[in-house]
């Protein structure tokens, strides 16, 4: 088995995916990369803190990313929402060990042809039911969308009401509140046909749906929405934008290849700063964590800009030796593109932030969009798709003009 570390960043490798629309394609080592990266996942589900450890030895331990150092094991927490796994490299043999959703990883490694999910449980039929899971999972979410605790049913029914977990007694809904910060949702099973009812978040959500192929949480109809994008938009498609066919491969992803050097940059600069870098490891998660997670398709919009945000305020903090260049560096970041997903057969636009920088190295400043994406619809697996002309379609300041779409 081969096994690619990370020495310094945990998440530098997360898009280290083939740069450009990634369609359908496996190499002769692709296979050997899923079987590797699930056990290697089957392995670190029995690591604990205080496990026997190879100085730089890394591995995921409790969702975390660890690190082997002096024979023993430290640990640095993922961001909200993610956890650490190991995932096939795509472009060579072996595995990385990277922050990520479970949904993604288990997408990645399924896309190698390694069946059994991210531990390499038996599962061999997956893509007979796995689309049609997440359709079945849409419709439902679409039909809760239209019942109140006063909805007619039968009894044994469990349904989703104003995003708390319902069931059906005597005719009438007795509803049951999810957690705080969790709704109820209809979603896919991964090892069967069929879906569940449960509370989640609802970008995790959205992302197990996605996963499947079918899009959204609620399926909107794809050529519905593509109506909703202004005629100027689809005259003016970004470069190398083809419209989606049937006959056309699956393009999953657009992704970019410079991301782990984007972090090191930084923490390069931020190392040789003479500033204080212990207090809340400036060096590592402006870059390696909260940089690279903030450029990822489902990040918050505003995530980008309040992470340059923080790398300015580092540059300005006490002790600095080359300001000049770390604020440099955080301008350059602010402007970068995030990856962007296919989502429905369409890889819309990242939608922008709508709220004005800290900083005022970065008044007018948004980040780019990639080559590829359609300039009329914006969207994430996270935030359902939206037109060219509603918020988010401009940066913060600018009016967008759904005649030429534009934004001024």
């Amino acid at each position: 088995m081969r096994f690619s570390s990370i020495v310094i960043l945990p998440v530098a490798l997360a898009g280290l995916v083939a740069a450009g629309p990634i369609a359908e394609k496996r190499a002769s080592f692709t296979l050997q990369n899923g079987k590797d990266a699930q056990a290697l996942n089957s392995k670190f589900a029995s690591l604990s803190a205080n496990s026997k450890c190879t100085s730089g030895e890394n591995a995921c331990i409790g969702g975390a990313f660890a690190q082997c150092v002096n024979g023993k094991f430290v640990t640095t927490p993922c961001s909200g929402g993610l956890t650490c796994v190991a995932l096939p490299l795509v472009n060579s043999a072996g595995t990385s060990v990277t922050c990520d959703t479970e949904a993604d990883a288990a997408d990645r490694i399924a896309r190698t042809g390694a069946t059994g999910g991210l531990r390499g449980r038996d599962l061999e039929s997956r893509a007979s039911f796995t689309l049609q899971n997440g359709r079945d999972a849409q419709a439902l979410n679409r039909k809760f969308q239209t019942l109140n605790a006063n909805s007619p049913c039968q009894s044994g029914e469990n349904a989703c009401v104003n995003g708390a977990f319902a069931q059906c007694a005597n005719g009438k809904f007795v509803t049951f509140p999810c957690n705080t910060g969790l709704t109820c949702f209809a979603l896919p099973l991964v090892l069967s046909p069929g879906t569940s009812l449960v509370c989640d978040t609802q970008a995790d959500a959205a992302a197990r749906i996605a996963a499947t192929g079918a899009g959204g949480l609620f399926g909107r109809d794809l050529e519905e929405r593509a109506a909703k994008a202004p005629a100027a938009c689809k005259a003016k498609k970004r470069e190398d934008f083809t419209e989606r066919s049937e006959d056309a491969p699956l393009v999953r992803r657009i992704a970019q290849t410079d991301l782990g050097a984007v972090a090191q940059s930084w923490q390069n600069l931020c190392l040789k700063s003479g500033g204080d870098t212990q207090t809340g490891d400036p060096c590592v998660k402006l870059a390696g964590i909260n940089g690279i997670n903030a450029l990822l398709a489902n990040a918050d919009p505003c995530a980008q800009q309040e992470n340059a945000d923080a790398m300015i305020d580092f540059a300005k903090s006490r002790g600095i030796k080359n300001k000049a260049a770390l604020i440099a560096n955080a301008v350059s970041y602010a402007k970068h593109p995030r990856n962007a997903l296919n989502i429905n057969g369409v890889v819309p636009s990242t939608p922008f932030c709508q709220k004005a920088p800290r900083s005022a190295e970065l008044k007018g400043l948004s980040h780019a969009q990639l080559k590829g994406v359609d300039p009329g619809l914006f969207g994430a697996p996270n935030i359902d798709i939206f037109s060219f002309g509603e918020p988010g379609s401009c940066p913060f300041g600018k009016k967008p003009d759904t005649k030429t779409c534009t934004c001024k």
